[in-house]
């Protein structure tokens, strides 16, 4: 059966916020944001509980087997609903493009209006397999909010799915495009906290509007 959904179309004239690395030694970069969605926020998302995205490692590092998630980045969007909460469980899982498999992590994060908010991996906490995937689990609210903001890309291949029992998974698509979560990933070599102590790389990011 098809889910329900409902959107609410994002008129943004402005450039939307980008990533800027910043390497501290240009011989050994080892961190990479991981991110499907395009950049441009189109649309904004609330319904089922759970919207997650699957990663495959080696669409962005190719030969990498795994690593380790050090932050994971959310954007959230007021439409003409107002949300009942503002609090969303963030997990993240082990799991291929048929779904999740195994919960590693889940933390509660505080959406916040057109601006990216983190959820951050400590050690093991972040060690993922090749396959892995973020969910965002609004089963705090009553109605889907926090709502999460979306692009319209039209991707060749499914990343963001939605499921209101953590079961069965559906591709996210709207008007027939398949479109994308702004859920992003940050993956390093290292487990956070350690990559200073085992090479001399350095990651600093930065968010504009």
């Amino acid at each position: 059966m098809k889910l329900s959904a409902c959107y609410a179309f994002v008129f943004i004239a402005a450039a939307f916020a980008g990533h800027i690395p910043v390497d501290l030694d240009p011989h050994n970069s080892d961190g990479f944001w991981l991110e499907y969605d395009n950049g441009t926020p189109h649309w904004v998302y609330w319904d089922v509980t759970y919207r997650g995205v699957w990663f495959n490692i080696q669409d962005f590092v190719p030969g990498m087997p795994g690593g380790y998630i050090w932050q994971t980045e959310l954007w959230f969007y007021h439409s003409n609903s107002s949300w009942d909460t503002s609090d969303v469980y963030v997990e993240l899982w082990n799991g291929d493009g048929s779904g999740p498999a195994a919960k590693l992590h889940q933390q509660m994060i505080t959406a916040l209006h057109y601006a990216p908010v983190y959820a951050e991996y400590l050690g093991e906490a972040g060690k993922v397999e090749q396959n892995f995937w973020v969910i965002a689990n609004v089963e705090m609210s009553t109605g889907g909010w926090p709502s999460i903001l979306t692009d319209w890309d039209g991707s060749a291949v499914a990343h963001s799915f939605i499921s209101d029992d953590l079961s069965v998974w559906e591709p996210y698509e709207v008007d027939g495009l398949l479109s994308n979560f702004f859920i992003a990933a940050y993956w390093n070599i290292y487990p956070n906290g350690n990559a200073l102590g085992n090479s001399t790389w350095g990651s600093l990011k930065a968010t504009f509007q």
